[in-house]
């Protein structure tokens, strides 16, 4: 495994609670993140290699590493010149202020919440978040993703040309049961996920899927051959579980 040592010029931001503190760094176009509650890095690697088996081509891959010693994980700077990344709920405050889960949280029915988001992205910059949201939901569902919020669901401007494409899918170190202090590894696969609610729509990973439609096929033999690869740990047993627990619900390629 790869040791990245960075100095403190690198160091972006410091983010973190009573239980840990996460550190990131950009540096050469690259981006790097220690692990703040659990196995963020391994699980935004082991994400990425699921996404890799799928039909979607838009996503950020993830090295599992040592960041100035301690685990974390690497990322390629996915923004172009020119470009910025503006989030749902960036977008939403330029335009309407406030918190755009609160809003949506204010409409009963799963399927009109997702409608509201999908019209208001639509309305403001005239692309269409349909596809993209249904992407994300499908592989929330299968990988568990306890924190999908609208800070990491955004479009990619261009401020020169006035122009918007879909942002990659990223951010996904919250997935697979390993966040420490809300999972536990002496706990049951099934017992965690019975823990394990999702965002931002409704806490059910099914029905949010049901509103947001199936968003890929999987290659199943590829990502089971993938997973035999890697080595041993909770992280890589949880996805190969929902790997097979979703099968026939989410597409065979091919």
């Amino acid at each position: 495994m790869n040791n990245y040592v960075l100095s403190p010029e690198a160091l972006v931001m410091v983010s973190g609670s009573s239980k840990g503190t996460q550190k990131k760094y950009y540096e050469n176009g690259y981006w790097y993140k220690q692990n703040q509650l659990g196995m963020e890095g391994r699980v935004e690697y082991l994400v990425s290699k699921l996404l890799e088996c799928t039909n979607i081509s838009d996503y950020v891959k993830y090295e599992e590493c040592l960041v100035n010693g301690k685990p974390g994980c690497r990322s390629a700077n996915f923004l172009k010149e020119d470009e910025s990344y503006l989030s749902f709920q960036r977008l939403y405050d330029i335009y309407h202020g406030g918190s755009l889960l609160e809003q949506i949280m204010r409409i009963d029915s799963v399927d009109e919440r997702v409608a509201f988001v999908v019209d208001f992205v639509e309305e403001s910059t005239g692309f269409c978040a349909k596809e993209y949201l249904s992407k994300i939901i499908t592989l929330d569902m299968i990988t568990l993703n306890v924190d999908r919020h609208f800070n990491n669901l955004g479009i990619v401007v261009n401020g020169k040309k006035d122009t918007y494409r879909e942002a990659p899918i990223f951010d996904n170190g919250a997935a697979l049961l390993g966040k420490r202090g809300m999972f536990y590894v002496e706990d049951s696969i099934e017992d965690n996920i019975e823990k394990a609610h999702a965002l931002p729509f409704s806490a059910s990973f099914e029905r949010q899927s049901q509103a947001c439609g199936v968003g890929f096929a999987l290659d199943y033999d590829k990502i089971l051959d993938v997973l035999d690869r890697e080595p041993d740990s909770r992280e890589r047993d949880v996805l190969r579980y929902q790997v097979e627990r979703y099968r026939g619900y989410i597409p065979k390629i091919g």
